[in-house]
C-alpha cells in the first residue's frame, strides 16, 4: 500500500503519520489492507468531503481531507451529525470564522475516525455488496462505517491512552 500526503505549507500539518498508519494492521486485517492500492492525504481546503473511497479493478484508493492549520481545521458544514462528530472527538467549533479548534491528540483520532470509515467502505463492499461499490452509499452503509471506524477508535484510544470521550 502506498501512502502519499500531498505537499502543504509550513504551518499545515497532518494529524496520521506514515507510523501510525502501521499501528491500523492490527485492528483491520491484512485482508482488507491488501485491497488498499493508495491513501492519499490532503487539506480539506477545497472540498466538503473529508473522504473517499473509490473502487479501480480489485483495488481501492482512499482520499483523506483532513490537516491543520497550526491547530485549525476548516469547518465543512453545519450538518448536526458532522458537528456532533466534531464535538465528540474534542474539536471546538467556531461557527462564525468557520473553522474547528484541535488539541493535536484529538485530531489524531478524528483522522483515524475518518480513515477507518473509508476502510469500512471496502468491508462493506467486500462482505454486504459480494465486491460492487455503490455509486451512492445507502444510509445502512454509511451506518455500518461508522460503526466499525468507532468500536476501532475506541480500541485505539485505549490503546494511546488518550483522555478523550467518545
Amino acid at each position: 500500500m502506498k501512502v502519499l500526503y500531498d505537499r502543504v505549507g509550513d504551518k499545515y500539518k497532518y494529524p496520521l503519520s506514515r507510523k501510525d498508519l502501521n499501528f491500523l494492521q492490527k485492528y483491520v486485517g491484512d485482508g482488507i489492507l491488501q485491497k488498499i492500492k493508495l491513501i492519499r492525504f490532503g487539506c480539506n481546503t477545497k472540498t466538503t468531503q473529508e473522504g473517499r473511497t473509490v473502487k479501480k479493478g480489485n483495488i481501492f484508493e482512499i482520499r483523506i481531507n483532513f490537516c491543520l492549520y497550526d491547530t485549525r481545521s476548516v469547518l465543512l458544514v453545519d450538518d448536526k451529525k458532522y458537528i456532533d462528530e466534531i464535538k465528540a472527538f474534542g474539536g471546538v467549533v467556531n461557527f462564525k470564522d468557520r473553522f474547528i479548534e484541535w488539541d493535536l491528540a484529538d485530531s489524531k483520532l478524528y483522522a483515524y475516525y475518518i480513515l477507518l470509515h473509508e476502510i469500512g467502505h471496502i468491508k462493506y463492499c467486500e462482505e454486504v455488496l459480494g465486491g460492487s461499490i455503490a455509486h451512492k452509499a445507502s444510509l445502512n452503509e454509511e451506518n455500518y462505517c461508522d460503526k466499525y471506524s468507532m468500536e476501532i477508535v475506541k480500541e485505539l484510544k485505549n490503546r494511546m491512552r488518550l483522555d478523550i470521550d467518545l
